[in-house]
């Protein structure tokens, strides 16, 4: 996961100023350790920032995903959420219940993937998944919480 200062570089070395409200914007997200949505960042915000935009927020988001400062997952249930970006090619392992995120570091369909390309004739291809199932943390919790309501339910 990128640092606040990994991202302020990364926006400084493309050229782009960084405004007092993508600072703001920036060390919110780094308080974020997995998926967040648009409105989870702008409740954080809007407590430190009340005068922040929701359309400077959306804009800021934009650019971040372009940056590769942040990543876009599409989630089951219909809504984007956000990570915070890391360096090389991974895909996501998420939890459907919590929003904690595992990268995984390596891509156990590349060599399918490259054939396919190859064989439909693309070039700089690129790919992402995610897959989502419920940690064993939150999966714990759910076991506990039947057995608990099986014995009161007597």
């Amino acid at each position: 996961m990128y640092s606040i200062e990994e991202m302020r570089r990364t926006i400084e070395r493309h050229a782009i100023r960084l405004t007092p409200q993508r600072l703001a914007i920036v060390e919110a997200l780094s308080k974020y350790p997995g998926i967040f949505s648009v409105g989870d960042l702008q409740r954080r915000l809007a407590i430190s920032n009340p005068d922040l935009g929701r359309a400077t927020l959306f804009r800021a988001i934009d650019l971040f995903v372009r940056l590769g400062l942040l990543e876009k997952v599409h989630r089951e249930e219909g809504e984007d959420g956000y990570i915070v970006g890391v360096t090389g090619h991974h895909h996501h392992l998420i939890c459907r219940i919590c929003g904690d995120v595992r990268h995984i570091d390596f891509c156990p369909i590349q060599k399918e993937i490259d054939e396919i390309v190859l064989k439909e004739g693309y070039s700089d291809s690129v790919h992402r998944f995610e897959i989502e199932g419920i940690c064993a943390i939150c999966r714990e919790k759910s076991l506990k919480k039947r057995k608990k309501e099986a014995g009161s339910g007597s």
